[in-house]
């Protein structure tokens, strides 16, 4: 397991199984926490073969070198990351996505993840990975025929991906709640079930920072999780838990975050401006002037 040293405690992570546990009864004095976020999200690449709506990723040529990436990588570690996140665009469309997982995987201690629409995850590149990353991501935001209308690709052909698919590698749910997915909870739930994901992440709909829900719909979408938290492995994003009533198992605190977007730059999250060039300074000096 790798340790974390932060203001709430010592902070135990073992990225084969995904595990997080926090000893929040040692206290760690302020010079000896680690300096690193807790989470690094990279956007390998802007690219995207679909144009979903409610995507708020830039659709430029920019692609991060593989060398590069795992540079950062080895220096987040080192400041106490615990684990990247790799996006996009789609991160299944760069080249040499294996190759990479797997180079991380040995050169550092962190977790990988890959967040992922899922419909180019052949069966070589589920070996390629197999062993080399913590979890697979696929986002499923509804069921037929509105998830067609949003992918633009049919549903069935990754459902019959998944199952095969988690005997090699555990797999996720993401599913984004907004005014035209939100009615459909039940049905994504029973897919949810169908497939055999570890859990389901619920990413209430941002734009420009800000969540587009109304009060009504956040309403009714926490009276859906006031009844169904205790029926699955349920998750909704930590920004979003504010605006619910609960009491649900979480993550209710936001985690230490950064991004590098796929230009090089540096900032504080996937749909933040500005942000600091990597290129030529250490992370230590970069995290210093993002602060």
């Amino acid at each position: 397991m790798k340790l974390r040293r932060e203001a709430r405690g010592h902070h135990l992570y073992d990225r084969s199984t995904g595990i997080h546990i926090l000893l929040d009864e040692i206290p760690v004095e302020e010079h000896a926490r680690d300096f690193g976020p807790e989470l690094l999200s990279i956007a390998l690449l802007n690219a995207c073969d679909l144009e979903c709506s409610f995507c708020y990723a830039p659709k430029t040529a920019y692609r991060l070198d593989p060398n590069h990436v795992v540079d950062v990588c080895k220096q987040f570690a080192a400041l106490g990351t615990l684990e990247v996140a790799f996006g996009g665009g789609e991160p299944t469309l760069y080249q040499g996505l294996g190759d990479l997982c797997r180079r991380i995987w040995s050169e550092t201690d962190l977790g990988i993840s890959i967040t992922t629409h899922g419909h180019h995850l052949t069966d070589r590149l589920i070996d390629e990975l197999t062993g080399h990353i913590s979890v697979i991501r696929v986002s499923i935001d509804a069921p037929e025929p509105l998830y067609s209308a949003i992918r633009g690709r049919p549903l069935s052909a990754l459902q019959q991906k998944l199952p095969a698919m988690s005997s090699h590698i555990p797999f996720g749910i993401n599913t984004v709640i907004n005014s035209s997915t939100l009615p459909f909870l039940d049905d994504l739930a029973a897919i949810v079930q169908q497939v055999g994901a570890i859990d389901w992440l619920l990413l209430p709909e941002t734009s420009g920072g800000s969540f587009t829900l109304t009060k009504m719909q956040w309403e009714e979408l926490d009276r859906w999780l006031v009844n169904h938290w205790e029926q699955m492995p349920l998750r909704v994003a930590a920004e979003a838990v504010s605006n619910l009533s609960g009491p649900f198992p979480f993550d209710c605190e936001a985690r230490e975050y950064a991004h590098v977007r796929a230009d090089g730059t540096l900032c504080r999250s996937s749909y933040a401006g500005g942000g600091v060039r990597l290129e030529g300074q250490s992370i230590t000096t970069a995290l210093v002037q993002l602060a």
